[in-house]
């Protein structure tokens, strides 16, 4: 089994006059990112593998997230998830190492949402509020495997459901 956390960057900064991929966490997504953390822990869900948009936003979510978990590997960086479409997302996903049976990808919508309801069999809209991970199960050992609709949606948390 192969298991995709998806997480939309936690609530960020509109100020200052910055352009988009600059913009970074405010107050409240500082307090959020490490919150889904130390859910994610608790439910056994700790990441072998993070990668993140390059957006400043989506950067300080997932350092947030590395530090209340421990993580110990390296933050993997991919511009697809900033500046890519929905068939440049999951041929990153595709390209994960298979050693890693967990994975978390950080970055933004609309494409996160609609990137868990294109890999889920779960029909309707999904809402992916800020710093909400979904959970979504691949019945494979194979990430190169995984296709649209192939995955179970097994979850979406928020900060405000916790």
């Amino acid at each position: 089994m192969k298991n995709l956390l998806v997480m939309r960057h936690a609530k960020s900064d509109w100020g200052k006059n910055l352009p988009d991929i600059e913009r970074p966490l405010n107050k409240r997504g500082e307090k959020a990112a490490p919150i889904m953390g130390k859910e994610l822990m608790k439910r056994n869900k700790t990441p072998d593998l993070i990668l993140s948009s390059p957006a400043k936003r989506a950067l300080e979510t997932a350092k947030k997230i590395i530090e209340a978990i421990d993580y110990q590997k390296e933050l993997i960086i991919v511009k697809d998830f900033y500046f890519g479409y929905m068939e440049h997302i999951i041929n990153s996903i595709k390209t994960i190492d298979n050693e890693n049976n967990i994975a978390m990808i950080v970055g933004h919508n609309p494409l996160w949402e609609d990137l868990v309801a294109e890999l889920s069999s779960k029909s309707g809209f999904i809402t992916m509020p800020t710093a909400a991970v979904a959970s979504l199960m691949f019945e494979t050992d194979d990430w190169s495997t995984i296709t649209e609709q192939s995955g179970k949606l097994e979850w979406i948390i928020t900060p405000k459901s916790l």
